[in-house]
């Protein structure tokens, strides 16, 4: 019955613009139909779509041409295949705006308000960041880097889109880290970005819920940050940083991941001797983490 009450909804929000599959125009029905194909979003703003929007394409025989992003059936075609489009239109700004204002970084929030592509997580979170060449764009290559399948946050994903509290966000967020481990390094820093907006959300949602012995998940947190650097293969940094903290004063629910930390590092560093000593504190499951935290960075 849910899936027949959201393609009826499907039907209600789109935009032509002569193709045979047209963009949507409804982010929150667009953002529920990615969770159910498991797809990001590709987003424009609907201003920036009333101009020209030259990208370099592959026909079906691998020869490239230069066509228009917004009027190539091919193009869409490809771009339902991989991503769910939206088009937003201006006067969802302010309200779009006012859930990032002070808790976005500035590069976040001009990608936001820029006239170029935007790819969002099936929450509305910004992934594309990072710097990418569109000149001229290759709209194939920014397919291949961008077309991610999310079964793998499935039910992270869906468990805070129903309801947004600490556990959810901050569950989302240690996923998502995850992920980057198994994504393309084109796009594995942007993926351990978003990342830490689950993780800052987190703690701001933690203060402000009735929970006892806070402390325990805001270490969780400050070490599960330093987890982002091991997989950008940042060991040094991860032990600087380890150094500084009190053994002593590590939560017992923290122990593992302590050690996993100084587990990791010490493996990317190849300091096989240190690794030996932490490896019997790591869970098992950890432990395979960490052999594919050093495989991608070989």
């Amino acid at each position: 019955m849910k899936r027949i009450i959201l393609l009826f909804l499907l039907g209600l929000f789109w935009i032509t613009h002569g193709f045979s599959q047209d963009w949507m125009t409804n982010l929150d029905v667009a953002k529920r139909l990615a969770r159910v194909q498991n797809k990001l979003l590709f987003v424009m703003w609907e201003e920036s779509m009333q101009y020209d929007f030259p990208v370099v394409f592959r026909d079906e025989n691998g020869v490239r041409y230069h066509t228009d992003l917004l009027r190539d059936e091919s193009v869409n075609q490809a771009l339902w295949d991989y991503f769910v489009p939206v088009v937003l239109y201006e006067t969802t700004y302010d309200d779009l705006f006012s859930e990032m204002e002070n808790v976005r970084s500035d590069e976040y929030i001009q990608r936001f308000q820029d006239d170029d592509i935007k790819i969002m997580d099936p929450n509305g979170n910004i992934i594309n960041t990072g710097y990418f060449d569109y000149e001229p764009f290759n709209i194939v290559r920014f397919i291949n880097r961008y077309s991610l399948n999310t079964t793998f946050l499935k039910a992270q994903l869906s468990n805070y889109s129903r309801k947004r509290n600490f556990i959810t966000a901050f569950a989302l967020g240690a996923k998502y880290l995850d992920f980057a481990v198994l994504v393309n390094t084109d796009v594995r820093k942007e993926i351990t970005e978003l990342a830490d907006i689950y993780l800052e959300e987190s703690i701001r949602l933690l203060e402000k819920e009735e929970m006892e012995d806070k402390f325990r998940f805001i270490q969780r947190l400050d070490l599960l940050k330093l987890k982002k650097d091991l997989i950008l293969n940042r060991p040094r940094s991860v032990l600087r940083q380890l150094k500084r903290i009190d053994p002593d004063k590590i939560n017992s629910s923290n122990d593992s991941l302590f050690a996993f930390l100084y587990y990791c590092s010490h493996i990317l560093l190849e300091n096989e001797t240190e690794a030996a000593s932490w490896k019997s504190y790591v869970s098992l499951v950890d432990l395979k983490k960490a052999e594919l935290i050093y495989n991608i960075n070989r």
